[in-house]
């Protein structure tokens, strides 16, 4: 009891200052932004929009917050300085993905560039240790990957990256879906004996909510690209070593339910994109979020809806993780199956996909083939 009450105050300091940090970083941002000296240098998009910068607050108070907690802390000390040289590289990385968000932020750069910088940032995650090599599968097997878990694991980090950087079109929404996110992780991580994955989890998480409030709509500070690419690198990176079990395995259906609404909206867009024969990365406006807005949700109502979705993925992912059942695992990832099905179908993705080029083209072959023959495929 003892040592689980010091671990417990070790994460109450974290969270604490991470979210003083985040505050005052936020606040100091929020000054700035009102300088006409910040807008002329950095505003390019727009004469008085404020600054999408999140990823100045979150990088920040990320990189200080294990540092400080370690000096007031000699517990989160013996933690975290074992582990200081890993964070530094995993440090490097997500300054990388964040500078390539701060310059899309100001002047936009190529999805060329954003996509080189997000694979280099997974091979430097991969370097500093956090790799897939064993995956545990729900129903009690395991893949041994090898080699290939060098792929599977760049192309995970890029994913969620991307993932978190797609739901960030309205305010608060990635940013509230990434506190969920980091709350479940740290907590599957801390009881799988990776209190630094954790700690640093936390640190995250205390930095979104000191943001948070300058962020509900309407906000006065934006996530921006910076932020997002933030959130999701270190999200997709810290959850391969919080989900690691005992025996070195990635139980991988647990990450993917913790993240299930960035990944469910990320597939989704991709997947609508390629049968309208559209190239998948681009931006549309009919995320989630957008449906959302045409079906009446105010951006509060919005709110609640997509964090109420981001609780059903972390309770599944946290069943998934304690529940040690193979019929309780099988009843929660229906239930997960079942939320996502639900929400195609009340958003109208399930006529949208029915309705796609590709879809369409398919049934007239299937069903008519008389009346398709001879019909250019689009």
């Amino acid at each position: 009891m003892g040592q689980h009450g010091s671990m417990l105050d070790i994460y109450f300091l974290t969270l604490a200052l991470s979210i003083g940090i985040g505050a005052v970083a936020s606040i100091l941002l929020l000054a700035l932004s009102r300088t006409e000296r910040f807008i002329g240098l950095f505003n390019v998009r727009g004469v008085g929009e404020r600054p999408r910068w999140g990823g100045v607050v979150f990088l920040a108070t990320f990189a200080l917050t294990p540092f400080i907690a370690s000096a007031l802390s000699g517990h989160a000390s013996e933690f975290f300085s074992p582990k200081s040289g890993s964070f530094l590289g995993l440090l490097a990385a997500t300054a990388l993905v964040f500078l390539v968000g701060f310059l899309d932020d100001v002047r936009l750069t190529s999805p060329q560039v954003r996509m080189v910088v997000f694979i280099t940032g997974g091979v430097a995650a991969y370097a500093a240790g956090y790799r897939m090599d064993d995956i545990g599968l729900p129903w009690g097997q395991s893949i041994h990957l090898g080699w290939f878990g060098f792929f599977v694991t760049v192309f995970w980090i890029v994913a969620v990256t991307n993932a978190f950087n797609f739901i960030d079109g309205r305010d608060g929404v990635a940013l509230g879906v990434a506190i969920f996110a980091c709350a479940t992780m740290a907590q599957i991580g801390a009881h799988s004996a990776h209190p630094t994955v954790a700690l640093l989890l936390v640190a995250l998480a205390g930095a979104g909510l000191g943001f948070l409030p300058f962020n509900l709509p309407p906000a006065s500070l934006y996530v921006g690209d910076s932020g997002a690419y933030v959130l999701g690198f270190v999200l997709g990176t810290l959850s391969v070593r919080a989900s690691t079990g005992p025996t070195d395995q990635i139980f991988i259906a647990v990450p993917i339910v913790a993240l299930g609404y960035p990944i469910f909206d990320l597939v989704l867009a991709a997947v609508r994109r390629m049968l309208q024969h559209k190239h998948p990365m681009i931006g549309d406006q009919d995320h989630m979020h957008h449906r959302l807005e045409v079906l009446g949700a105010g951006p509060r109502g919005m709110l609640v809806i997509i964090w109420g979705l981001a609780a059903i993925f972390s309770t599944g992912a946290i069943l998934l993780h304690y529940l040690n059942n193979t019929m309780i695992e099988a009843a929660t990832l229906a239930a997960v199956v079942a939320t996502a099905a639900a929400v195609l179908f009340r958003l109208g993705y399930i006529v949208t996909i029915w309705n796609s080029h590709s879809i369409v083209w398919l049934r007239q072959r299937l069903f008519a083939p008389d009346a398709a023959q001879g019909q250019p495929h689009d």
